[in-house]
């Protein structure tokens, strides 16, 4: 049932961003992008079971792997929708440098995971 809410949600903010578009496109911009924060607030609440299912299987994993994990998750989630918000305003530069930003901070958070991985892998060939 969440789905066809969603769904409508989505149609609507379509139609009236559409039908605003050509004469006032200012308002057009913020119909979407508050529909895209209505569809995401809706569908955050639906991910809580499984962030606590997650973090119950911290519990069993040595180290800070699943907390590391979800930072790059989150951090690709929102360049993600900083690009399409850029994009959405014909700012494609901006768009771009949004997602390259979201990779570089997503790698930088990734690191000590891989070098905790690599300095596994290198005890296990000495």
């Amino acid at each position: 049932m969440l789905l066809f809410k969603l769904a409508v949600v989505a149609f609507v903010a379509a139609v009236l961003s559409l039908s605003l578009k050509k004469d006032q496109p200012a308002y057009a911009f913020v119909v979407s992008v508050c529909g895209a924060v209505v569809l995401i607030a809706a569908v955050v609440r639906q991910i809580l079971p499984v962030v606590d299912w997650l973090n119950t299987l911290n519990g069993y994993l040595p180290g800070d792997g699943m907390a590391c994990l979800l930072r790059v998750l989150g951090i690709a989630l929102v360049a993600q929708l900083a690009g399409d918000v850029c994009r959405e305003a014909s700012l494609n530069a901006c768009a771009t440098a949004a997602e390259l930003g979201g990779r570089i901070l997503a790698l930088l958070q990734a690191l000590p995971l891989l070098q905790a991985l690599l300095a596994s892998y290198a005890g296990y060939l000495q």
